[in-house]
């Protein structure tokens, strides 16, 4: 008999435990910033498609570099993500006619598709004139809530580049044909030294994928004010 109730009130011990530990864990997903979001994090090109390139730095990799370092981040933060890529490929099927065109309708298709509060596309910049550098956020023309996301990284953009460009209305497929809020970054410019440099840092990478994070945190706080 007492054995019996000795065995009763260890399982009742261990009930409460596990009951208590599941308040406890609820509770600490609940206070973290981002809980309950779901993020496309969509690195640009990929397979055969470099993007850009300079040096021996080619743009696909980067961006996948930084996108798996923000995935990361928004995780820690709470938030579900969704990779449109997640390795060194494209998204076109074999033997596609138009691998390119084909790619970027599937992202398009997951961001349209899948269960998501808003995306970001994640790109780097070239331009003939090697002085120009800096970052820049691109949002969909007419679409409010994405403009003010793009306000948000690229006023950080600045503070962490020492420049002063400003966010602007971009013609891209993936912000054209999205309908869920989102934006297109330019991280810097391949062809420039200092930002090629940057860009080529894991340090740097990070600080970017923080940074997308805060502002992502930002721009959510400001929609429930």
């Amino acid at each position: 008999m007492k054995q019996r109730r000795r065995w009763m009130i260890a399982c009742l011990c261990i009930f409460a435990l596990v009951a208590v530990w599941k308040v406890q864990a609820e509770t600490k997903s609940q206070a973290l910033p981002l809980s309950g979001v779901t993020v496309v994090v969509d690195p640009g090109h990929g397979g055969k498609d470099d993007g850009a390139s300079g040096g021996d730095l080619k743009e696909q990799e980067i961006n996948l570099a930084i996108a798996l370092k923000l995935r990361t981040e928004l995780e820690k933060a709470g938030a579900n993500v969704t990779m449109t890529r997640d390795g060194s490929y494209d998204l076109a099927s074999d033997g596609a006619t138009n691998r390119k065109r084909e790619d970027m309708k599937k992202r398009v298709e997951i961001i349209n598709t899948e269960p998501n509060d808003l995306f970001i596309s994640i790109h780097l910049n070239t331009y003939p004139n090697v002085s120009i550098h800096g970052a820049q956020a691109f949002y969909r023309k007419g679409d409010e809530a994405s403009k003010q996301l793009a306000e948000i990284i690229q006023r950080r953009f600045n503070d962490l580049t020492q420049t002063e460009k400003k966010s602007k209305t971009g013609d891209y497929f993936i912000l054209n044909e999205s309908e869920r809020p989102g934006v297109l970054v330019e991280c810097g410019f391949l062809s420039n030294a200092g930002d090629r440099k940057s860009l080529a840092q894991s340090s740097y990478q990070q600080q970017l994928a923080q940074l997308f994070t805060e502002s992502i945190e930002e721009y959510l706080m400001a929609l429930t004010l």
